[in-house]
């Protein structure tokens, strides 16, 4: 502690005279020659200290302002490590609209589907009458903001979860439930079954990342171990990341394999649900386009759209 108040009186008296010595209205000569990484670090301890931008330092300024600006400079300068790099997006903050959010008390699931698209309209009745797919089908089909995709969001009008868990659905292999044995194609994917079907949220996660797309094991995976939902945080408890999920990070960039693919993953790592719905679809089987996408842009294996909104519910 000290030392400290030694070299903060040494660093006062030495901005002291600084701002003596200068001339009104031309910067402290301390912020000549700066590099770009000292810049930003005088631009951040200045903005968050000071409310001061670098711009403003062609005005005149008091005393105890260029005393700071000297401060800043000296400390920036003594602090040679590199800048912590800034994220290109931030993971807590979604965007997920109100109207979404709110979609339960705008809607009821008797309502009369708009009328301007019969494709739309049929998933429509189908979501109201509870069809967990028909919601699904229509959320992914719908315009972004449209009274279709606010009535899917929220189980046609009923509540902001997972509509497969709320309304059940239908196993894609019919009898498939979590004691159903591992295919015993392949040992590490059977590996990964037995402990989904045990209640592994970690597990399931695993397994849906790297079992091939359209496969048994992608499909019990996807259901949570055939527990009738995609989110198994929502169900059970959770037990980590997946593994392969450590890999995986919303700043990651392309591969740069496909000009679509591409955009399609960048609107993802953006918390565009539809983008990395998109991007597991069409994304080359065992490819790092479709575990980009099955993990909502490296932040969970869950179902993207429901995931956002419960993120942003949780931030707000």
């Amino acid at each position: 502690m000290n030392t400290w108040r030694t070299f903060a009186a040494v660093l006062l008296a030495a901005t002291s005279c600084s701002y003596s010595s200068s001339s009104d209205g031309q910067a402290p000569a301390l912020t000549n020659n700066l590099t770009q990484q000292e810049q930003l670090c005088v631009e951040e301890r200045l903005a968050s200290g000071w409310e001061l931008n670098l711009s403003n330092l062609q005005t005149d300024l008091s005393p105890e302002q260029e005393i700071a600006v000297d401060m800043a400079v000296e400390l920036c300068r003594l602090d040679t490590s590199p800048s912590p790099t800034l994220p290109i997006f931030r993971n807590d903050q979604p965007q997920v609209s109100e109207e979404l959010l709110e979609a339960p008390v705008t809607f009821d699931s008797d309502d009369s589907p708009p009328g301007t698209d019969s494709l739309l309209d049929n998933y429509w009745l189908q979501c109201g009458l509870g069809e967990a797919k028909a919601c699904d089908d229509l959320f992914y089909l719908a315009p972004p903001g449209s009274d279709y995709e606010q009535f899917a969001f929220s189980c046609g009008g009923r509540r902001n979860m997972d509509c497969a868990l709320l309304l059940g659905i239908e196993q894609p292999e019919g009898d498939l439930n979590p004691s159903t044995p591992a295919p015993g194609d392949d040992e590490d994917l059977d590996k990964w079954w037995k402990l989904c079907s045990e209640g592994s949220t970690a597990a399931c996660g695993e397994l849906r990342l790297i079992a091939p797309s359209g496969s048994l094991y992608a499909q019990f995976a996807a259901t949570c171990g055939a527990r009738g939902t995609s989110y198994c945080a929502l169900i059970l408890e959770d037990d980590g990341e997946p593994p392969t999920l450590k890999d995986l990070s919303p700043n990651l960039s392309p591969p740069g394999d496909d000009e679509f693919l591409d955009q399609l993953w960048l609107l993802c790592s953006g918390t565009d649900a539809r983008a990395c719905k998109d991007l597991t679809k069409y994304g080359p089987t065992d490819s790092l386009y479709v575990q980009f996408g099955v993990s909502c842009g490296g932040r969970a294996v869950a179902p993207c759209a429901r995931f956002f909104a419960d993120l942003n519910s949780s931030s707000s």
